[in-house]
């Protein structure tokens, strides 16, 4: 295995179906250990990301790379290398369920293809029901068992397209802490979501296309920093006294605020750096504080930013 850059790279990715372009010029690095997921409406783009990455694809121009190896150029390499779980599972239904896994375990010729079957099963929490035709399972069920089958071979890399789709949400949560799980095992993680709050919690960066067009790529709080601006909300347990009032007011990063009987919002300078320094301060006026919260939330900034024409795009 060869990495001289960033887990996963791209560079100028454009692909075109017809006189459609599905990516204008992507550039997007993943570090490895890193989880990012990939937002946007339907059709940004996202999935057609994926399936390049997952050598499914061709880019019509620009290179993407996994761990230094060319997709388009060595997708042999590149496919060793990589897990990839569908939207839809596409399980052999009639098959028990740990004989969908071994499959793929034999496909990348893992050494002992049993043990690395009951490891991914067990890690999917799906070992109780190894013998059960696929076909049986809940949705959910089914959706930890293609995780099992992309995760078999041990890849340093996974591309995950909306694997929270369709999901309870206790199904849900239960795929989010295995996703979590597996990038504190040092797995590189690149995703499509729809459901913005599960990307707020999971992803350490965002990536947000529309139209083939990447808008914005950051974390969370830098993203809606950048949509929102630097604004915090403090809630108070009791009315604001004038002691409140000046520690607030006084603090030189705090660039506008706005009262109300029992809270106050505030523009700071820099939210991440200034924050502790300003509850610092209400704590020493004697306030008792209930909240500190960022003034909207991933799905607020997502909103903002769609919204927006796009660059390039005849309405801009």
């Amino acid at each position: 295995m060869r990495c001289a850059g960033p887990a996963i790279e791209c560079r100028a990715v454009t692909r075109r179906f017809g006189a459609r372009t599905a990516l204008h010029a992507l550039d997007l690095d993943v570090e490895a250990g890193e989880i990012v997921g990939l937002l946007g409406p339907n059709g940004s783009g996202k999935t057609t990301t994926l399936r390049i990455l997952a050598t499914l694809l061709r880019p019509d121009s620009g290179t993407a790379r996994i761990l230094s190896w060319d997709v388009a150029a060595e997708p042999m390499q590149v496919r060793r290398l990589i897990g990839v779980m569908p939207e839809r599972p596409s399980l052999y239904d009639r098959h028990p369920v740990e004989d969908n896994v071994r499959f793929w375990a034999e496909v990348h010729q893992v050494r002992d293809p049993g043990a690395a079957v009951a490891r991914a099963l067990e890690f999917a929490g799906v070992a109780d029901r190894a013998r059960d035709p696929a076909g049986s399972l809940s949705k959910g069920l089914k959706q930890r068992v293609a995780l099992a089958r992309a995760i078999v071979h041990r890849p340093p890399v996974l591309l995950l397209d909306e694997p929270s789709s369709g999901l309870d949400p206790s199904a849900a949560a239960s795929m989010e802490g295995l996703i979590r799980d597996l990038a504190r095992e040092g797995t590189t993680i690149l995703l499509n979501t729809h459901r913005l709050a599960e990307a707020e919690r999971l992803c350490d960066r965002v990536a947000i296309l529309r139209e083939g067009h990447l808008l914005q790529v950051g974390t969370p709080q830098q993203v809606r920093a950048a949509l929102l601006g630097h604004i915090v909300e403090v809630e108070f347990a009791g009315l604001v006294d004038l002691p409140v009032r000046r520690a607030v007011e006084s603090f030189p990063a705090v660039r506008e605020v706005w009262w109300s009987p029992s809270a106050v919002r505030c523009r700071l300078s820099d939210a991440g750096r200034d924050t502790p320094e300003l509850v610092a301060r209400l704590v020493r006026a004697g306030a008792a504080i209930v909240a500190v919260r960022p003034a909207g939330d991933l799905e607020r900034a997502y909103l903002e930013l769609m919204s927006q024409p796009v660059p390039g795009s005849l309405a801009a």
